[in-house]
């Protein structure tokens, strides 16, 4: 796969464990399992689409149920507010 950051053939994925400030700006939570983009020169990284998907769920789901710690699997089927 091609790497959006050096245009290289090196980006495989993968997935990591990502934090997230929730709405309120005083915690934060670890999202397992994220999806990501592994590239051999650049590292490990999230696209953009990726990431706003992520943000926008966290700002429309009710993690009230939900410990600090949950998967990205989890995140996507939370209810919405």
């Amino acid at each position: 796969m091609i790497c959006v950051w050096c245009n290289e053939d090196k980006a495989r994925e993968t997935t990591k464990e990502c934090y997230w400030i929730l709405p309120d700006g005083a915690s934060t939570v670890k999202i397992l399992q994220v999806p990501a983009m592994e590239c051999l020169d650049c590292g490990i990284y999230l696209e953009d689409d990726l990431n706003e998907k992520v943000e926008d769920k966290i700002y429309t789901s009710d993690l009230s149920g939900y410990s600090d710690v949950f998967t990205y699997e989890e995140l996507m089927n939370a209810p919405t507010i």
